[in-house]
Order: C-alpha cells, then structure tokens, then sequence
C-alpha cells in the first residue's frame, strides 16, 4: 500500500496547513458539534485549545529571531516592520475613528488591521530566492515579530479602538521573548520549534475553525475578496515606501501586500483580550482566511512587474552613461 503524505498534500495548498484544519473544523462544528464537545483532552484540545497553542506558537516564532543579524538585513526588517505598524496605525486613525469597531461593509475593524498588520512571510521568502538577496532574506527575522496577534493587540490597544490590557499584551511578550533567548543560545531547540511549528498551526487552526459555522464562510465570501484586494492594492505603496528608505531598489516592497494564512487565527486572540469585540471574530476569521489567498495569487504578479520595471530602468541608466 502506497505512504500517503498527508502532511505534504496539505502543504501544496496555498495556505493549507491553516485552511484545511480550519474548514474541517467549521464542517464538524456545524454538521456534528457534539462530537468536539465530548470533553476532557478531545474538546481541551480540538474546541477550547486555541489559546495554549497560541502561546507555543509565539514560542516558535521568538525562536527563529536572530538576535545576532546585525547590518543591512537588521535595516531591512526593522524598516519592514515599521511599515506594516504604521499601516495598522493609519488604518485604525483614520477609518477606525469614523467607522468605529464595525468597520465598513461587513469588514470590521478587527479584521482590517489584522489584514494590514500581517503579510505572507513564506511567500517573501520564496520571492527573496527569485527577487533578492541574502540581506531581503535575513530580514525576516525581525520582520516575522509582526506573525501573530502581538502588532494587531498593540495597534488596536494604543489607539483606544479595543480595551487591550497591558496584562494581556505582556502576556504576547513572554512567550516571544522565551523563545527569542532560548533560541538563540540553543540551536538544537531552534531546530525543534523549526520541525514543530507546522503541528502547532494545524492543532491552532481547528480549535478556532471549531468556534465557528459553514454559515458564517458564506457570509464573509464577498467582503473577504474585498478585504484581499485591499491588501493587494497596499503593496504597490510599499513598494514605493520602500524603496525610498534603500540605496539598492528592489520589488520587494510590493510583497508587503499580502494577508498572512495566520492573520485568521489573530481575532480570536485578540478578542480574547477585549470581549467586546468577539461578535466580529468568526466573520473576521473567514474574510481574513479568504484574503490570504487572494493574495497569494496577487503578490507574485505584482512583485515579478516592479522587479522588470527596475531591472529595465538600470538597464537604461548602464546605457547612458556608457
């Protein structure tokens, strides 16, 4: 009998590994939900254990931070980081203020600026190999403290649209920074959080997929392209942002417009946080969960454009002065 992979299938999916558990759970929850309430470790882990698996998550996360990257890869991720706040921070003042917590046409607050604040990092890696360097690919090992809740709980909470205990945000950081020392004095435990971190998501993926219903995906279709095409339409302003902050011009820029798969895990985290907000975390859930394969599709194209717009232009700049 042929090995059936089912990890690698998974995988081939744009996105699989949070999409795939978090439909299955969704289609349990609402055709079978007596089966994820049974109790003891089935329902702890399956239905109510999206919270503990956040916090290993966070731990694998601070692992892969290099605390010892120093020069034009630190520059890059710090400025990288900076935008994807700032973003969260123009979004939340700006709309957030004449919106409120609800947002606009179905799209909370909630799910814009976990849509803004995240990227895609695996696809920035997989551009870096065809559009960058060494340094675009040193970068996201600070750029990646963005995955996770911790810079959507930060923008929401110092901008008063959400009630984000300091509690609840040092309760984000303890894991980070666990992991961020852990890691980087122990290259064995880097490697286990490296292998585990698929598991950790998937788990992760179908407690909060299991809070949900098939109803909830059909009502966020619409507005989940419409918040991916959002996302889409503010990589060609970082690419631009960018650019501004380099000598060395690059495409790369543009693959800030992306929604990260994770960002779908990020509502109920946070609304865990502020309560207030838990009547948006299942549409939020799925709009983002749609949104991360919008861009998906939409990123590579955009980055592959700017990449031959430059490499055009230097290639005019290299015949005029020869």
């Amino acid at each position: 009998m042929a090995n059936m992979n089912i990890f690698e299938k998974m995988n081939k999916v744009p996105g699989g590994l949070i999409i795939i558990p978090l439909l299955a759970a969704i289609l349990i929850n609402t055709f079978a939900p007596s089966i994820l309430t049974i109790g003891g470790p089935t329902t702890a882990l399956f239905k109510t254990g999206s919270s503990a698996m956040m916090g290993i998550f966070l731990l694998i996360c601070g692992s892969s931070i290099n605390i010892k990257q120093a020069g034009l890869p630190l520059y890059k991720g710090g400025v990288l980081l900076l935008m994807k706040v700032v973003a969260g921070a123009i979004v939340v003042y700006g709309v957030g203020s004449l919106l409120g917590p609800a947002g606009f046409i179905g799209i909370s607050m909630l799910a814009l600026v976990a849509c803004i604040t995240s990227s895609n990092s695996s696809l920035y890696i997989a551009l870096c190999s065809n559009y960058g360097d060494s340094s675009d690919a040193g970068a996201i090992s600070v750029f990646c403290i963005k995955d996770g809740p911790f810079v959507t709980m930060v923008v929401l909470g110092v901008s008063g649209l959400a009630n984000i205990p300091f509690a609840a945000l040092l309760s984000m950081i303890i894991p980070l920074l666990i992991g961020i020392i852990w890691g980087n004095v122990d290259e064995k435990f880097k490697q286990l959080c490296a292998s585990a971190q698929p598991l950790v998501i998937i788990i992760m993926s179908f407690a909060i997929g299991a809070n949900s219903s098939i109803n909830t995906v059909f009502t966020a279709g619409l507005s989940g392209i419409v918040l991916g095409l959002i996302s889409a339409s503010t990589g060609l302003v970082f690419y631009f942002i960018y650019n501004f902050f380099l000598k060395q011009k690059t495409a790369l820029g543009a693959a800030l417009g992306t929604t990260a798969a994770s960002s779908a895990l990020t509502p109920a985290m946070v609304a865990q946080a502020d309560p207030s907000l838990a009547m948006y975390v299942e549409s939020a859930t799925a709009q983002l969960a749609t949104a991360s394969i919008i861009t998906m599709l939409t990123a590579p194209i955009l980055v592959a454009y700017f990449d031959k717009k430059i490499k055009s232009r230097n290639e005019k700049l290299a015949l005029s002065t020869n």
